[in-house]
Parts: C-alpha cells; structure tokens; sequence
C-alpha cells in the first residue's frame, strides 16, 4: 500500500514559483515519488508515514503555502504512478 497526497502548494513571496518544492519533498523521509504540475503537487508516500510529520520534515513550509486537497491509499506506486499521470493528461486536454 502507498499514500497518494494531492497538495496546492503556492510560493511564499512568489505564488508562481512551486517547481523547487520538489526537492523539499523527496528529501524527507517516505517519499516514494513527487510531481509537479502548475500548482498542484501529488507526493506518493510509503503506507504509514503520518502526512503531518512528513510535511513537517520536508521543510516545505518555510518557503511555500502548503494546501492538502486529498489522500488516497492505493495499492501500488505503479497504481498512484498511473492516476498521477492521468491527471496529467486530463489537465492538458483541458487547457487546449
């Protein structure tokens, strides 16, 4: 089992500025896997890792707004892979 977390995440100082966020996240503890699109980050982590503490640990809130919009376990990181990938292409036949 993983954890997939949808985040809104925005910077502070410069809304626009969020793609540096990742490094935050795959530098903390249980991060299996991390996307960047426009605002919306999806982090896959490890079952049992608490969101607060990874949150926490990632550092991520000194320099960026942190909005948790979803969790969602799922079986697999290929399965939290797949329906990353799927918002992906839902967001650029939307902004066609």
């Amino acid at each position: 089992m993983v954890v997939l977390v949808t985040l809104r995440v925005s910077g502070v100082g410069c809304a626009s500025c969020v793609a540096p966020v990742k490094e935050h996240f795959l530098r903390a503890p249980g991060a299996l896997a991390v996307h960047v699109l426009g605002s919306r980050v999806y982090v896959v982590l490890e079952d049992g890792v608490p969101l607060a503490d990874f949150l926490d640990k990632s550092g991520a809130a000194e320099y960026y707004i942190v909005q948790v919009e979803r969790t969602e376990r799922l079986r697999s990181l290929e399965e939290a892979l797949e329906r990353v990938r799927s918002a992906d292409r839902v967001s650029l036949r939307l902004g066609r």
